[in-house]
């Protein structure tokens, strides 16, 4: 090899260890070996596979079971209640920690006088246990909730009312596809669950403001108090929030984040929350109690003979809600938004 070639050799990297400099060098053997001028060089490729590495590897996999017993142990300092959390057997906990141990090649514990505590060590590796069942938790979300969106549509709403307008707008423009609905109060978790893929479709009470997200007007909603014909208020054209301070006021637990806004603008000891439909609906037609209605439930047929409906003019006691998807996946519900757009402007008209 002349001193020009070896200068090029030694000067530049390879991710393999040799770089090829000019002329071309001539191939030896599918092994890595090449021939610059009258020199043999062997090179070893990033991307070779060294089969004790591969053992070693498989040597440090830990089953998950331990890092859940281990993460359990640091949690709650004792082996003792970690092995009542775990509902298993104290010896049985501590031979886990002892079979970790091994796996890893590290001490994680301090032992002295039948106790254990982490040591330093131990410390860094809870905090790397937490975090990997943490994603593995992620994973096993994110994973069904894709698998179940391909064969189920979910929307999450934070009113119950919306849910079941849209239902048969989704039935209409997504035949043949299954429909999962569920009721949270939270737009923040709302827009999490669209992100992580839980829901396909929200319902929300406010409209983000993120690029990534489609959102459309959806409907409104307009909160009254249904009251007994003979009580004072019933003259009335309207109330506030105010006037029904003091009123025992029935309402059902399912209202999503109107609960929030009742709770916030009433003491709570006025409200007579049920957590049953048909016990809400004996209690209204056994008593003159007044219970929350709205606009859109009045427009359903919802109002009893003896009552009289007036609506609450605070503003938190009116909605506009709105409907959102992903951005990426706005083609792909746009006959659902093209019929929402039609249902409101019918509904403005």
């Amino acid at each position: 090899m002349n001193a020009e070639n070896h200068d090029a050799l030694s000067s530049q990297k390879h991710k393999g260890n040799v770089a090829c400099c000019h002329p071309v060098p001539e191939v030896m053997s599918s092994m890595g070996s090449v021939k610059l001028g009258d020199c043999i060089v062997t090179m070893s490729f990033a991307d070779k596979k060294d089969p004790t590495i591969d053992q070693a590897v498989a040597e440090m996999l830990i089953e998950s079971y331990l890092l859940e017993q281990f993460e359990a142990v640091a949690r709650c300092g004792t082996l003792l209640k970690a092995s009542e959390e775990l509902h298993i057997s104290q010896p049985s906990l501590s031979r886990s920690m002892k079979k970790l141990e091994d796996v890893l090649g590290v001490s994680l514990f301090i032992r002295e006088n039948s106790k254990i505590s982490l040591n330093e060590t131990g410390k860094l590796a809870a905090d790397y246990a937490r975090r990997a069942l943490e994603a593995n938790q992620e994973m096993i979300e994110r994973v069904t909730a894709f698998d179940r969106s391909l064969r189920t549509v979910s929307i999450g709403s934070s009113s119950p009312f919306p849910i079941n307008d849209l239902v048969p707008i989704l039935q209409e423009q997504l035949p043949g596809k299954t429909l999962s609905t569920e009721l949270v109060s939270s737009d923040d978790k709302l827009l999490n669950g669209l992100q992580n893929h839980l829901y396909q479709l929200v319902v929300l009470h406010h409209c983000p403001e993120d690029k990534d997200m489609f959102c459309q007007r959806y409907l409104d909603e307009q909160l009254y108090i249904s009251i007994a014909k003979d009580h004072p208020l019933a003259k009335q054209d309207s109330v506030t929030f105010e006037e029904l301070k003091g009123l025992r006021i029935l309402m059902t637990a399912h209202v999503g984040f109107w609960m929030d806004v009742t709770l916030e603008k009433l003491n709570a000891s006025d409200l007579l929350i049920q957590n049953s439909m048909d016990a809400l609906g004996e209690l209204i037609d056994a008593s003159n109690l007044p219970f929350f209605n709205s606009d859109q439930m009045l427009k359903a047929g919802y109002q009893p003979p003896d009552r009289v409906a007036l609506p609450i003019t605070d503003p938190e006691a009116h909605v506009t809600y709105w409907i959102a998807c992903l951005a990426s996946e706005q083609q792909k519900y746009r006959s659902v938004f093209s019929a929402v757009r039609g249902n409101l402007l019918r509904n403005q008209s």
